[in-house]
């Protein structure tokens, strides 16, 4: 097992988990203080997807600074009552515009551990786009969920934060073993054509 997968998980997931929980039970007289705490953590936590344009970042951000505006002004009282569901809801359609733009959000991730050569290669965009959609996927599910379980809201999250642990081992592993496939597949082809694949 990657010994950083662990603290991917965390990292993915313990500034929502922190976020439900302290807007849950902090005292209104420190709620503010709570709402800047968590937009500077947002801002610290993804400030290099931010620079690099990543539209989910970007999005969870303003959900962020949308939901804290909204809570103080009472405008939409409905979008307080169904915060979860509308910000799973905005992240998926997000991820999934990203890959039917042809620029799926996870590359930008995927360009800090790969060299830039490779950037535009067809592996490299089609492994982004399986694990743009799956997150979309994801994203989705948490959304239904969130609806569904709307009057347990403790089962709820934890159910969101399994679906969020399943997609971050999912991005960790999914990479490394789509190019063993596609080099196994490769030397398949070398040895279909009576090519014997050069010794590493």
């Amino acid at each position: 097992m990657n010994m950083d997968l662990p603290r991917k998980i965390a990292v993915g997931i313990l500034p929502w988990a922190a976020f439900n929980l302290l807007l849950h039970f902090t005292p209104p007289r420190y709620l503010l203080l709570v709402w800047l705490l968590l937009i500077a953590s947002q801002l610290i936590l993804g400030w290099r997807a931010l620079r690099e344009g990543n539209p989910v970042a970007i999005v969870a951000l303003a959900l962020f600074l949308a939901l804290f505006v909204n809570g103080y002004t009472g405008t939409l009282p409905w979008a307080n009552q169904y915060a979860g569901a509308l910000c799973y809801a905005a992240l998926a359609v997000t991820a999934l515009g990203s890959v039917l733009m042809g620029a799926p959000f996870t590359a930008s991730q995927g360009r800090r551990y790969v060299p830039q050569e490779f950037w535009l290669h067809p592996g490299f965009i089609r492994i982004n786009q399986h694990l743009s959609l799956a997150w979309a996927m994801t994203f989705a599910l948490n959304g239904v969920l969130m609806l569904w379980l709307q009057d347990r809201p403790l089962s709820a999250q934890l159910a969101c934060y399994v679906s969020l642990a399943a997609a971050i081992v999912f991005s960790d592993r999914y990479p490394a073993r789509a190019r063993q496939r596609a080099v196994q597949l490769a030397e398949q082809a070398m040895r279909a054509r009576g090519q014997v694949p050069a010794a590493g």
